[in-house]
C-alpha cells in the first residue's frame, strides 16, 4: 500500500511542480512587463508558452500570449494590434480570467488614447474598472480612476478628471501602501499644474516623492522628482527646479527610459530657456529629441520639436525655428492610417508640382506665342505682297483688305494673350500676395519684408485623427476641401491673405495689404466658426464627417517673405505666429480664442461681444489672458 501511494505521488509531482513553476512565469512576466524590462518579460513568456503548450495548459497559454502581446506592443507602438488583444479577451473570458481580461481593457484604453480614441479609451477604461470591481480588486479599481484622470485631464475637462483623481486617492489611503498611493497623488499633481493653484501641485508632488521614496522605486522616484522640479520652475523657483530636475535626470539616465528621459530634458531645456542660458537650453532640448526619437511616439516627438522652435526664435535662428515648426505641426496628423496617408501625400504633391510647373513655364508660353504671332503676321503680309503684284488692278482694295484681316487678326491675338496673361496672373495670385507677385514677376525674386502690425488666424479640426481613420482619402480630400473652399471665399471676402494649409490647419492673416484690418481678422473668424456650426446642424451630413473647430487669433510683429528658390512658398514667421497657435491649441472647441494684443484692438468694437478667460498657462511663455469672442446680437 506504501509502495502504490509512493508511485502516485511520484507520477503527479512533476504535473504539480509544472503547474506551479507555469503560474510563478506567467507571473514574473507580468511583473517583467510592469517594471518595463521589456526583453526580459518577452524572454519569461515565450519559455511559459512552450511550457503550456507542451504540458496543454491552455489558461497559462492564453495568459503568457497576452502578457507578451502587451510587451511587444507597448515596446514598439507601430506594432499595435488592438484586434490581437481583443481576439485574446474573448479567449479569457470563456476560461474565466477576469483579471488578466481587466489587464487587457486597461492596455487597449492606453492604446486607444494614443491614436487620438477618446471614447474608445474611455470604454475600454470603465469596462477594466467594472470587471476590477466584480472580483473585489480595489487596487485595479483604483489604477482605472487613476488613468481615467489622465484622460479627461488631456481632453481638458477638469471636473471629470478632479472626481476621478480623488476617487483613485480615496480608494488608495485605505491600502496604508505608499506604491499604491503614489501615483495617485501624481496624478491630482498634474491636474492642478494647470488649473492651479500651483502650490497645490507642489504639495501633491511632494507626497507623491516621499510615497516613492519609501518604496524605492527608482522609476516612480525619477517621474515624481521630474514633475515636481517642472513645478517648481513654474512658481518661479528657478534654483530649486533646477537641481531637483537634475537628479531626476540622473535617476533616468541610470534606468536608460528613453521616453523619461525625453521629458526631463524638455523640462530643463525650458528652464534655461526661461534664465536665458541658451547654450544650456540647446543642449537639452537637442537631447530631449534624441531620446524622443527613441521612443518613437508623435505625443513626446511634437514636444521636443517645439521646445527647440521656442529656444531658435529666442537665438535669432528663424530659419531653424520654420523648420522645427513645420515638423511640429506636421506630427499633428501622423497617426493617420499608412494608406491615406500615402494617397493624400501624393495627391498634395501632385497638385503643388502641376501649379508650380504651370508658374515656371508662364514667362517662356507668353514669349512663344508673341514669337508665332509676329511670324505670322509677317507671312500674312508677304502673302498680301504677292496678290498686290499679281492682281495690281486691285491693289487699293486688296490693301484694304490686308489691313482689315490684318488688324483683326492682331485684335484677336491680343485677346488671347490678355487672357493668357490674366489667367497666369489670377494662377500667381493665387500663390502670392498682389505686392509681392508684382516684385517677382517685374525682378524675378522678392525680398522678405518685416510687418509691425498683422493679425495671424490659425485653425484646426479637433479628433480630426480619429475621424480620418474611418474615411478613405477620396473622402478625406473632399470634406477637408469643402470647408477650406468655404474658408477661401470668407478671407477673400475680407480681403485676408490665405497662408497655407497643413492637414486639417488653416492659416490667414490681415495686414500683409493695406485693405485687410484686425477687424476683418476677427470677423473673418467669426463666419468660419459659423460656417462649421451651421455644416454640424446640417441633418444631411454624416456625423462622421462633421467637425469640431478651433480658432485662435493673435496680432503683432512678423516677418513675411517667400522661402527656398524651387517650389516656393509665401510664409510668415515670428512670436506673433507662435502666440496664435498657441491661441488656437488652447481654444475651447467651437469658439474663436484671441490675445491680449488682438483684444486692445478690437475691445470697443460694438459688432464683438467678449468674454474673458482668464490667465492660462500655455507652454514656453507662462500665463496669457485669453478672451472668447462672439458676434454682438443685433
Amino acid at each position: 500500500m506504501r509502495k502504490s501511494l509512493f508511485f502516485l505521488l511520484f507520477l503527479i509531482s512533476p504535473i504539480i511542480s509544472t503547474g506551479q513553476s507555469l503560474d510563478s512565469l506567467v507571473n514574473q512576466a507580468y511583473q517583467a512587463y510592469s517594471d518595463y524590462e521589456y526583453e526580459r518579460a518577452i524572454s519569461l513568456a515565450d519559455e511559459a508558452i512552450i511550457l503550456a503548450e507542451q504540458s496543454g495548459n491552455t489558461k497559462i497559454l492564453t495568459q503568457a500570449t497576452l502578457y507578451k502581446a502587451l510587451t511587444t506592443q507597448e515596446k514598439d507602438p507601430s506594432l499595435a494590434d488592438p484586434k490581437a488583444i481583443l481576439a485574446l479577451i474573448e479567449k479569457m473570458k470563456e476560461l474565466g480570467l477576469d483579471q488578466d481580461r481587466a489587464r487587457a481593457h486597461g492596455f487597449l484604453a492606453t492604446q486607444y488614447a494614443a491614436f487620438g480614441d477618446i471614447d474608445e479609451s474611455a470604454k475600454n477604461r470603465l469596462i477594466a474598472m467594472d470587471i476590477y470591481r466584480e472580483i473585489g480588486n480595489l487596487s485595479g479599481v483604483s489604477a482605472s480612476h487613476s488613468s481615467l484622470s489622465l484622460l479627461y485631464y488631456d481632453q481638458h475637462e477638469y471636473d471629470s478628471a478632479f472626481y476621478h483623481a480623488r476617487k483613485s486617492v480615496e480608494i488608495d489611503k485605505g491600502f496604508d501602501d505608499p506604491a499604491e498611493i503614489q501615483g495617485s497623488y501624481n496624478n491630482l499633481a498634474i491636474i492642478f499644474e494647470h488649473t492651479g493653484p500651483i502650490d497645490s501641485a507642489i504639495y501633491y508632488h511632494k507626497l507623491s516623492n516621499e510615497a516613492a521614496v519609501q518604496t524605492g522605486n527608482p522609476y516612480a522616484i525619477g517621474i515624481s522628482l521630474s514633475n515636481l522640479g517642472n513645478n517648481y520652475a513654474i512658481k518661479g523657483d528657478y534654483k530649486l527646479a533646477e537641481e531637483t530636475l537634475l537628479e531626476a535626470l540622473r535617476i533616468r539616465d541610470s534606468l536608460g527610459y528613453a521616453r523619461g528621459l525625453a521629458y526631463t530634458h524638455n523640462r530643463l531645456a525650458n528652464l534655461y530657456q526661461q534664465i536665458n542660458e541658451l547654450n544650456k537650453a540647446k543642449y537639452h532640448a537637442d537631447q530631449s529629441l534624441i531620446n524622443a526619437e527613441k521612443a518613437n511616439e508623435v505625443k513626446v516627438l511634437r514636444m521636443s520639436y517645439e521646445r527647440l522652435m521656442e529656444i531658435a526664435e529666442k537665438t535669432g535662428d528663424y530659419r531653424s525655428e520654420l523648420e522645427y515648426m513645420k515638423k511640429a505641426t506636421a506630427l499633428k496628423d501622423s497617426i493617420l492610417s499608412e494608406s491615406n496617408t500615402k494617397a493624400l501625400t501624393q495627391m498634395v504633391l501632385n497638385y503643388d508640382f502641376e501649379k508650380r510647373q504651370l508658374l515656371d513655364s508662364i514667362q517662356d508660353e507668353q514669349a512663344r506665342m508673341e514669337r508665332e504671332l509676329v511670324f505670322n503676321e509677317r507671312l500674312e503680309i508677304a502673302r498680301n505682297r504677292q496678290i498686290i503684284f499679281v492682281i495690281s488692278g486691285l491693289l487699293l482694295g486688296v490693301i484694304a483688305i490686308g489691313f482689315y484681316r490684318r488688324s483683326q487678326y492682331i485684335k484677336k491675338s491680343s485677346e488671347i494673350i490678355a487672357k493668357e496673361k490674366e489667367r497666369s496672373d489670377e494662377l500667381l495670385l493665387n500663390i502670392l500676395p498682389a505686392a509681392v507677385a508684382e516684385e517677382l514677376k517685374a525682378t524675378g525674386h522678392s525680398e522678405a519684408r518685416q510687418f509691425e502690425q498683422v493679425t495671424v488666424i490659425f485653425t484646426d479640426f479637433a479628433g480630426f485623427t480619429k475621424k480620418a481613420a474611418n474615411l478613405s482619402a477620396d473622402e478625406l480630400v473632399k470634406e477637408l476641401n469643402i470647408c477650406f473652399k468655404a474658408f477661401d471665399t470668407i478671407i477673400d471676402e475680407y480681403k485676408l491673405e490665405k497662408i497655407k494649409t497643413i492637414g486639417d490647419a488653416y492659416m490667414a492673416a490681415g495686414g500683409l495689404n493695406s485693405e485687410s484690418t484686425v477687424e476683418n481678422v476677427v470677423m473673418a473668424a467669426l463666419k468660419m466658426n459659423a460656417f462649421i456650426a451651421q455644416r454640424n446642424h446640417n441633418s444631411k451630413i454624416k456625423a462622421g464627417v462633421k467637425f469640431d473647430m478651433r480658432c485662435g487669433i493673435n496680432t503683432g510683429p512678423v516677418v513675411a517673405g517667400i522661402v527656398g528658390i524651387k517650389k516656393f512658398q509665401y510664409d510668415i514667421w515670428g512670436d506673433t505666429v507662435n502666440v496664435a497657435q498657441r491661441m488656437e491649441s488652447n481654444c475651447e472647441l467651437n469658439h474663436v480664442n484671441i490675445s491680449e494684443a488682438t483684444y486692445e484692438h478690437v475691445k470697443d468694437d460694438p459688432r464683438f461681444r467678449f468674454e474673458y478667460r482668464g490667465k492660462i498657462e500655455v507652454k514656453g511663455k507662462g500665463e496669457l489672458p485669453m478672451w472668447n469672442v462672439e458676434e454682438a446680437e443685433s
